[in-house]
C-alpha cells in the first residue's frame, strides 16, 4: 500500500482568510473561553488533537483569499485543515468521519466545510531515520508508517514528523482523483516540504 503527504497545486492561494485571532475572538462570544485559550488551542490543534464543534456556529463567514475564488479548487489543505466544496464534502463525509470533524464554513457566502484531522498514523519507528546537523536533531531523513496501522485510514497525521503535515492511502487518493476534484498534489516523499 502507497502512502502519500497531501499538498496543494504550486501556486496556490489559501481558499479563505482564515485569520485564527480573529476567529478565535468570534468563537469566544459565544463560549466562556476567552480568546487567548482558544488561540492557544488552534495552535495545538494539530499536536494536541483538539475538536472545535462544541465552539463552532453555521455563521462563520470569511472571505476569498487573494486570487483562490478564481482558481475555483474543489479541495484544499488550509493549514493543517482541509476546506473543500460541497460536492466534495457529500463524497467524502462517510468515509473521513471516524478521522475529523467537519466544521461548516461560507466563502463569501458560499457553503464549504472545514475538515479537521485527529487521526495519527503509526510510524514504522525502526524504520524511521532521524537528520542530524552539526550534532544536533533536524526532523527526519525517512518516515515509515505501520501498514497494519494505516490500511483502513483514509487520512492521518505523524506525530514524529511533528503533525505538520497530512498523509493519505491509496483509498483517498483514487477517490480524489477519480472523482476529478481539483486542488490537491500526492507527494510519495512523506517529508518533502516542496510542490
Amino acid at each position: 500500500m502507497n502512502v502519500y503527504q497531501i499538498k496543494n497545486e504550486a501556486y496556490t492561494y489559501d481558499v479563505i482568510d482564515f485569520d485564527i485571532v480573529e476567529l478565535s475572538t468570534t468563537l469566544a462570544k459565544n463560549s466562556n473561553l476567552s480568546p487567548d485559550t482558544i488561540l492557544t488551542m488552534f495552535m495545538s490543534s494539530a499536536r494536541d488533537n483538539v475538536e472545535f464543534s462544541h465552539l463552532w456556529h453555521d455563521e462563520l463567514n470569511f472571505d476569498y483569499f487573494g486570487k483562490a475564488k478564481e482558481q475555483n479548487y474543489d479541495i484544499s489543505l488550509l493549514g493543517r485543515f482541509m476546506i473543500m466544496k460541497m460536492p466534495v464534502y457529500e463524497s467524502l463525509k462517510d468515509r473521513l468521519t471516524n478521522f475529523g470533524e467537519f466544521l461548516p464554513v461560507k466563502a463569501e457566502g458560499t457553503p464549504m466545510m472545514l475538515f479537521n484531522l485527529l487521526a495519527f498514523g503509526l510510524e514504522q519507528k525502526d524504520k524511521c531515520l532521524t537528520k542530524y546537523e552539526d550534532g544536533f536533531e533536524d526532523g527526519l531523513e525517512l518516515l515509515t508508517f505501520e501498514q497494519n496501522d494505516i490500511q483502513d485510514k483514509f487520512l492521518f497525521k505523524s506525530k514524529l514528523e511533528g503533525t505538520k503535515k497530512v498523509y493519505c492511502t491509496d483509498k483517498f487518493k483514487n477517490i480524489i482523483q477519480g472523482s476529478q476534484f481539483k486542488g490537491l498534489v500526492f507527494d510519495e516523499d512523506l517529508l518533502d516540504p516542496f510542490v
